[in-house]
């Protein structure tokens, strides 16, 4: 194990230096982030009930520490592996996954060590934010990543301007944090409009001062008041590629200085469906490709090869097929190669009947990227689609398809109305590009309206809404609100009405039953006399109505 940087010596006197401290600082920040996380919770931007970006950062920070005790970790380095493993596993929601990748950049900053100096912990402060915003593809400013890179930039000034105690380094990334967090309603409009900061960047930003209570020896106080708003963020990252036909080619490069970089450009020129992660001392490769043995040939140059595996898919293919076309009819449907999470048992039936992997969640119970994994592990092929069907979800889905070995391919699915049209396109019997576009294009059909509550007083894009009123969705942006469902329900409808609709499918909340619904149907019926309309049990929570217009 690599000794500590220079700084060690002269930082003697630091609480947070040791692989020891470094646990008992997450624990400290987990302590100071659950005693906030219902504050974060209740202070959405906007007044949808899916405001748990303080819920989903601390079981996101949870999983990272229950990772470092089961590991029984001891060095700076392992602590931090390990926190990095374990957030990077149980990550939820957009604002976990992000956290996710801020504690794999600490990770990159402290490897090797056994205890940190200042500046090791400054280094670990700057690599986490390049991380963080490294994994999204179109970065959004007075999010966390801004907050992350302002407490990364004070840290290593802080060492810069002579300062040699982790404490210091600390202070001045929370400082940084602190202010960068009230900023952030001058960098992202929809915040100012709200009146509001970043919830995301708040929940940080505690994090950072839960590290700092440790260092100074206080205590975590049981209840706290942080004003904040959940964090607005979208991002997209590039699909991988997916090529049913060759072998599926996965093995393990053991060497020295790796160049991870390089042989990620030269194996992704040459095949389908690459994943290539890893460091300088070893490298997971898993591609597709006609020719198998040249990818093993070159990968061999640069070290010792492990865990070979390649698999002909023409013929998994083949072998699939002729087991779905020899099933009995009436037997349970076979399992389908793609993921779909269901907000309420509902639409759990739903997509179980179609032959799903089911991931339960939605709206206020993100599922993690183990959830997400498990699902696709349990899928009999070796490529598979996810639809995450929540906006909140879809960072740690693609999370998830990282993760996996198997090909995957994330829907952006936002609705769940979206993710039924796109579940009844999945034909077992194409193949996985086919399948890939058919899903896409037919998320892209429904026109859905969405009716819930409001859960705080708010003004957002011109619509102000009370706590406790109804409110109304179209296509996931809000446009409505009113003391009657009924009359959202027709706004909603009026919103719509150049749509070309042959049916309507109303899903029924968990406490809306069928004669409840029955203004709601009147009011469809008119606005859309030559509709067909369905009602059906979603069984959800929060939203008493989703409706799909197709």
């Amino acid at each position: 194990m690599v000794e500590s940087g220079s700084n060690v010596r002269t930082g003697v006197s630091d609480r947070l230096r040791t692989g020891l401290s470094l646990h008992h600082g997450f624990e400290h920040s987990l302590a100071w982030l659950k005693a906030n996380s219902e504050a974060i919770d209740r202070l959405n931007v906007f007044p949808v009930p899916d405001g748990d970006t303080g819920t989903n950062m601390v079981l996101t920070l949870q999983a990272a520490l229950d990772e470092i005790e089961s590991r029984k970790a001891l060095t700076a380095s392992d602590v931090a592996a390990a926190a990095a493993r374990g957030s990077l596993m149980g990550a939820r929601g957009n604002s976990g996954v992000i956290l996710s990748q801020i504690i794999a950049g600490l990770a990159n900053g402290l490897e090797g060590l056994d205890e940190f100096s200042a500046e090791d912990f400054a280094r670990g402060l700057a690599s986490a934010y390049e991380v963080a915003y490294a994994s999204v593809t179109e970065p959004v400013e007075g999010t966390i990543l801004t907050v992350a890179r302002h407490a990364g930039t004070a840290a290593v000034d802080a060492t810069r301007n002579g300062d040699e105690t982790v404490d210091g380094v600390i202070t001045a990334a929370v400082k940084a944090a602190e202010r960068s967090v009230e900023d952030t309603p001058n960098r992202l409009a929809v915040l100012k409009e709200a009146g509001v900061v970043d919830a995301g960047g708040q929940g940080l930003s505690i994090i950072l001062d839960g590290f700092l209570k440790f260092s100074r020896g206080e205590e975590i106080a049981v209840e706290a008041n942080v004003e904040r708003a959940e964090m607005v963020f979208a991002a997209y990252a590039d699909e991988h590629a997916a090529d049913e036909q060759g072998y599926c080619t996965q093995f393990i490069i053991e060497g020295e200085t790796l160049d991870v970089p390089a042989i990620r450009e030269f194996i992704a020129a040459a095949t389908d469906s690459t994943i290539v992660v890893g460091d300088a001392a070893m490298i997971r490769v898993h591609c597709h490709t006609e020719t198998p043995g040249d990818m093993l040939n070159y990968a061999g140059g640069f070290g010792e090869l492990s865990h070979i595996s390649i698999e002909n898919m023409q013929l998994q293919q083949a072998e699939h097929f002729e087991k779905i076309e020899s099933a009995d009819p009436d037997t349970v449907a076979p399992r389908a190669d793609f993921v779909a999470v269901a907000p309420g048992p509902g639409f759990a039936a739903i997509f179980d009947s179609l032959g799903a992997a089911i991931v339960e969640g939605g709206q206020t119970m993100n599922p993690s990227t183990a959830q997400i994994l498990e699902a696709i592990a349990s899928c009999p092929g070796d490529a598979a689609v996810v639809l995450p069907n929540n906006s909140n979800i879809i960072m740690a889905s693609r999370q998830a398809a990282e993760a996996s070995p198997k090909t995957v391919r994330v829907i952006e699915t936002r609705t769940v109305p979206q993710g039924v049209a796109a579940a009844l396109t999945f034909n077992p019997t194409a193949d996985f590009d086919s399948n890939c576009e058919t899903m896409q294009i037919a998320a892209g059909e429904p026109t859905v309206l969405e009716v819930t509550r409001a859960t705080r007083d708010a003004e957002i894009d011109g619509v102000r809404t009370v706590t406790g009123q109804h409110i109304g969705l179209l296509d996931d942006q809000l446009v409505t609100a009113d003391d009657s469902a009924v009359a959202v329900v027709a706004d909603l409808a009026g919103r719509a009405a150049d749509v070309d609709v042959d049916i309507i499918t109303i899903y029924l909340g968990a406490d809306i039953s069928e004669d409840g619904a029955g203004d709601v149907v009147q009011t469809l019926e008119t606005a859309f006399p030559d509709a067909e309309i369905d009602l059906v049990s979603g069984g959800q929570t929060h939203y008493d109505y989703i409706i799909s217009l197709e």
